[in-house]
């Protein structure tokens, strides 16, 4: 038998962000590799799908994602990050433990089904998603249904959370840009200000925004920004790097409207050249109502608790599984103590929360 804390301590130690998942991908060949009675396919980017067949028929699809964020570690923990300035402050390192774990005990146990089991690169922002799925191998399969979890540090460790129909949000990232004309500070009438237009956009943006009769559904905030190279010139460029969230399509429209409005009128003023760049998007998630209730039978049979969730604005790539063939997410409690949340420089979700989520799974088999 494996040992899975270790398993999932040492891919704590090796986070890797998007695209960039080589020594994780490694790392989970060479244990894919004492398994028998597996196909393994590889992709032109750092996924892993293993196959698992037994004769004609439908597939069942279960999917963790690989990839860690760009923060320093601040846990603590005697397993902390050996890449500074890169963490599994996501949980990633207990999804992949969960997956190889129940690879191993459907193996064991000599299930007669289809399964396949994904490893999946970038879902934090770059597509992974997307561009595993455009890969061919796909079409050698009849997927009927697929499942993902996601760590809730908010949550007790055996119990489990998750709502019909919408549940993550749709998300897109992009850049707002406004490109004027540098000049020195003594002579500021020579240049045009980017700065300023950029500062003078995100106030007219969140005013208008603040007044919409969707304002509670959505989010649209700003992270990030960079304007100019010295002290003591008007900045010759200012972006903004920001997300949008919300649960339909038509909030997205109108808040791009807005963020287009926004910036033609801040660029106006300053007589800049304003450009907005839409980055990684994901769709909603919006779980299999037949597979929700599904969940809730199967879970009632075992020793962990269901709580009803509701629905959040968290992004979630999955949401392209579960359009394509039919899906179901839910949250998995490893609360280990103190309450951090996802992406918190301090989130270390609870190792126990292996064994549910292997149970869960195996349950929906």
């Amino acid at each position: 038998m494996l040992n899975l804390y270790q398993i999932r301590k040492e891919l704590h130690k090796i986070p890797e962000i998007g695209l960039q998942e080589f020594k994780t991908k490694k790392f989970i060949l060479n244990i894919l590799k004492q398994f028998y009675n597996i196909k393994i396919h590889e992709f032109d980017i750092p996924g892993i799908l293993v196959e698992y067949s037994h004769g004609n028929g439908e597939y069942k699809l279960f999917r963790s994602d690989m990839d860690a964020l760009p923060v320093f570690e601040e846990t603590g923990c005697d397993f902390q990050s050996l890449h500074p300035g890169r963490m599994h402050s996501c949980g990633h390192d207990i999804h992949m433990t969960i997956l190889i774990g129940l690879i191993e005990k459907v193996i064991l146990e000599k299930l007669e089904k289809n399964l396949l089991f994904l490893f999946q690169p970038a879902e934090e922002g770059l597509g992974g998603a997307q561009q595993i799925l455009e890969s061919k191998i796909w079409d050698k399969f009849e997927i009927s249904e697929a499942y993902a979890l996601h760590v809730n540090g908010a949550l007790p460790v055996g119990t489990v959370s998750t709502k019909p129909g919408i549940f993550f949000a749709d998300t897109e990232e992009f850049h707002v840009c406004f490109e004027g004309k540098s000049a020195h500070v003594a002579h500021p009438e020579k240049g045009h200000n980017a700065l300023a237009a950029g500062v003078e956009f995100y106030q007219i943006f969140h005013k208008v925004l603040k007044g919409t009769s969707f304002e509670d559904s959505v989010i649209c905030e700003f992270g990030k920004m960079q304007a100019g190279t010295v002290v003591n010139a008007i900045a010759a460029n200012c972006t903004f790097e920001g997300t949008m969230r919300s649960y339909n399509p038509n909030d997205k429209k109108k808040i791009k409207t807005l963020l287009k409005k926004s910036t033609e009128e801040a660029s106006e003023k300053y007589k800049v050249k304003p450009k907005i760049n839409y980055l990684s998007s994901f769709i909603a998630v919006n779980n299999d109502v037949s597979l929700y209730d599904k969940f809730k039978l199967r879970i009632s049979d075992l020793n962990i608790k269901f709580v009803p969730a509701e629905r959040v604005l968290t992004g979630e790539d999955f949401g392209f599984f579960a359009e394509k063939y039919g899906g179901l997410l839910f949250w998995l409690g490893a609360n280990q103590g103190e309450i951090h949340d996802l992406h918190s420089t301090k989130f270390l979700p609870d190792e126990k929360a292996i064994d549910v989520g292997i149970k869960v799974f195996m349950s929906l088999i």
